[in-house]
């Protein structure tokens, strides 16, 4: 047992997800998870190894509880279109196969896995998968064209108004457009339906004046330092969280040969513990 960096941990149970060790991932996850119990990038890795150990509804609990976070997150759209398949609810396998595609439209195995289910709903493939509204938005934003992307989304939420998805692209729309009063008003919306929405804290943490909202800046900074716990480092030396060291945030690792009850433990059929919100 060692003393790791919250990041590097991370990157280990990868490792080991990669090498089909996944009674060994799940439980270094739950380790993680009792310090760091609203930790989205183990959250997103726990979804994984689950799926992949055929732990289904352990599975599809996680992946909707990251959603309820970053609800265009790819992993847990892929986790949960393969998970619906396998229950034999079609449509909605399609909707997050869609999805999935939306946040990477040029990725070419998704492009064909969606053909593949169109095909199975359908009863023919087409050739190729057309790019849809939500797809076109993100190209905008992301491609620094944040006015043409707002008139795309508005269109698209007109006729999808419970796509939340589509309602946190708005967001990063707003801040893309430079339209920070707008920002805050999408991000306190979001909020309401979905407290734990990390790109509405980090907005309304970043954003808000302390003095004027001292109730709402503490609760949206305490969520947005338990999702992302590197959020907390930012600083005038360290100004994005790529510039936050590693070593920020260090804990020990988990004896697995000191602790193989509790592995047995861990890795049962169980369900995972509620730590986000839904």
């Amino acid at each position: 047992m060692g003393v790791l960096s919250l990041r590097a941990y991370n990157k280990e149970i990868d490792f080991l997800i990669d090498q089909n060790r996944l009674d060994e991932a799940i439980a270094h996850c739950r380790h993680i998870l009792t310090k760091f119990p609203k930790h989205i990038d183990t959250y997103r890795l726990l979804g994984k190894s689950y799926l992949e150990n055929g732990q289904n509804s352990n599975a599809a609990d996680i992946f909707q509880r990251v959603l309820s976070a970053v609800p265009d997150d790819f992993i847990s759209h892929v986790g949960m279109s393969v998970i619906r398949e396998e229950e034999g609810n079609l449509p909605a396998s399609v909707a997050h196969m869609e999805i999935a595609f939306e946040s990477q439209p040029y990725n070419k195995e998704i492009q064909a896995e969606l053909k593949r289910l169109y095909g199975k709903r359908d009863g023919i493939e087409p050739p190729k998968v057309r790019l849809t509204q939500g797809a076109l938005a993100r190209i905008y934003i992301r491609g620094n064209l944040a006015d043409q992307g707002l008139a795309e989304l508005r269109n698209v939420i007109k006729e999808n108004p419970n796509r939340y998805d589509l309602k946190v692209l708005l967001l990063e729309a707003c801040l893309a457009g430079n339209q920070l009063s707008k920002a805050i008003g999408q991000a306190s919306d979001i909020l309401k339906k979905y407290p734990f929405n990390l790109l509405a804290n980090r907005v309304l943490t970043r954003t808000l004046k302390t003095h004027d909202h001292p109730q709402e800046m503490a609760i949206c900074t305490k969520r947005l330092y338990a999702l992302s716990p590197y959020e907390a480092y930012i600083s005038e030396h360290a100004p994005t969280l790529e510039d936050v060291p590693d070593r920020a945030i260090t804990m020990d690792e988990l004896d697995l040969k000191k602790d193989d009850q509790n592995l047995r433990a861990q890795t049962s059929e169980e369900r995972s513990p509620g730590l986000i919100d839904t």
